[in-house]
């Protein structure tokens, strides 16, 4: 019982070390290529099934959704679920090591940091070198036409596809992982995956993705204004060594970002997307959003903080820092949180 409860306070710290040490290796089977072939059967069957009217579009979205979901939970759950109840049964440690270790690996698998920092700091390094390589480059993390973009509008698409996936990237699955072990996770990372494939205001996928946008919204809702408070506290602890060296270390704007939060954090079609890209770039002192072509149509968006300067290339780099010390701060809220919950419910002499 012991190892049971430390196990469940220790498993999202691991996760999260798994992860900035591995990343997401290429070889590796990973859960959202799961999701997303599974997904594009389900698109085909029930486009067939149901009519081509708005309404039909939108059961078909809703059947989709309904069963990608129970896929994405119903499957882990009843896995380790089965394995710990023969661990119990049988009295056979390997097979609860086996529960575990998988369960600890598919959270591993639903935590992005890593990966956002490798690419972003990849679109960087490209554009230092040509521009063509930056555009190619940042259109592996962003929507938008690329082609169209100068130096500077490639630093600030790939500092706000940094902000936005410090939420679904990191701090959403971080918090569902704590929560709720790895079906939980993997149930976010479907709802994540759902929205990113068929969750568009375009033609195709109008009325077909609405049940998936909505059920990214809500996934995201609580998610993503925790992520935003992580990264106004990050830029104050990143604002300590500036203090007392502003030569050699960056000067974040943790109070510019707060206020910055406060003002713009509703000014995207999302209800969640400008919570962490505002604070963000308040704390750069950047202006980011604004109109931009998607498949050669051009939206204007609104615009969020102000230009104090000219982006820069190093504001990639300042932008993955804050990232990785929002997530910390992250984790060290949720495993505080855990902690309280297992003492106020076991006597704390126990351990």
């Amino acid at each position: 019982m012991k190892f049971y409860l430390l196990y469940h306070l220790f498993r999202l710290p691991v996760a999260f070390v798994l992860d900035a040490l591995l990343g997401d290796p290429r070889w590796l089977p990973h859960p959202v290529v799961w999701f997303g072939r599974l997904i594009a059967r389900l698109e085909r069957t029930f486009r067939a099934v149901f009519p081509q009217t708005r309404c039909g579009e939108r059961l078909a979205g809703a059947a989709l959704a309904a069963v990608t979901c129970a896929y994405a939970f119903g499957v882990p759950f009843v896995l380790l679920y089965a394995l710990f109840y023969v661990g119990l049964r049988c009295h056979s440690g390997a097979v609860l090591a086996l529960a575990y270790a998988l369960d600890v690996f598919w959270g591993y698998q639903c935590l992005a940091a890593r990966d956002l920092r490798d690419e972003a700091m990849r679109v960087g390094r490209q554009t230092e070198r040509s521009l063509a390589e930056g555009q190619a480059a940042v259109a592996r993390l962003v929507g938008r036409d690329t082609a169209r973009l100068d130096a500077a509008g490639v630093v600030r698409s790939c500092v706000e596809s940094v902000a936005e996936s410090t939420c679904d990237g990191v701090v959403a699955p971080m918090i569902a992982y704590a929560a709720g072990g790895a079906p939980l996770a993997l149930l976010y990372k479907a709802i994540s995956t759902m929205d990113s494939m068929i969750g568009y205001r375009n033609d195709r996928y109008r009325f077909f993705g609405t049940a998936a946008a909505r059920l990214d919204d809500l996934a995201n809702c609580i998610p993503a204004r925790v992520a935003a408070l992580c990264l106004i506290a990050g830029a104050f602890v990143l604002r300590l060594p500036a203090v007392f060296c502003a030569r050699l270390f960056f000067r974040y704007r943790p109070v510019r970002a707060a206020r910055t939060f406060l003002r713009d954090r509703f000014k995207h079609q999302s209800p969640n997307a400008a919570q962490t890209e505002s604070v963000v770039a308040g704390a750069l002192g950047l202006r980011l959003g604004g109109g931009a072509f998607y498949d050669g149509t051009f939206e204007r968006r609104p615009r969020l903080g102000m230009a104090l300067r000219d982006p820069q290339i190093a504001d990639i780099r300042r932008a993955v820092v804050l990232m990785y010390t929002a997530a910390v701060i992250a984790l060290a809220v949720c495993t505080f949180i855990k902690l309280t919950a297992i003492l106020r419910r076991f006597n704390p002499a126990w351990f």
